[in-house]
């Protein structure tokens, strides 16, 4: 029945599909946050692919100060690309935020673990159901 039914859904066509492949966008491993330096920033839109002018005309600043500009302020500075760089800026801020809302998360998870050692360590005859 199978069989059948993968005969009428490919039309009675038994040459294999070639796999449909979307390539996607280049990953960057080059760090952008508050406190990186111009240099970090340079590297950060060169592995973006941004184009040689907006690399130089953003790349001399800070990373506080990159994320301090919005969507217009980008647009002046860089026409052609302003508006992209914009939406990178705001993926990376995402990135950042979840990033701190996990290691806040786990500094949580840790004082709760410590607490419940600490009951255990005082009173072993009653262990915690956890």
């Amino acid at each position: 029945m199978n069989d059948e039914l993968l005969l009428r859904i490919t039309s009675g066509r038994t040459a294999p599909q070639r796999a449909l492949h979307i390539p996607r966008s280049a990953e960057t491993s080059a760090p952008l946050d508050y406190d990186s330096p111009p240099s970090e920033v340079r590297d950060w839109l060169e592995a973006k692919r941004f184009n040689e002018g907006t690399v130089s005309a953003l790349g001399i600043l800070t990373g506080a100060q990159i994320f301090s500009l919005n969507k217009d302020e980008l647009r002046s500075v860089c026409p052609d690309e302003g508006a992209r760089v914009y939406s990178q800026i705001m993926v990376q801020k995402a990135l950042l935020e979840d990033a701190r809302m996990e290691s806040e998360l786990e500094s949580v998870m840790q004082k709760q673990k410590k607490k419940v050692e600490q009951k255990l360590e005082s009173n072993p005859e009653h262990p915690a159901i956890l």
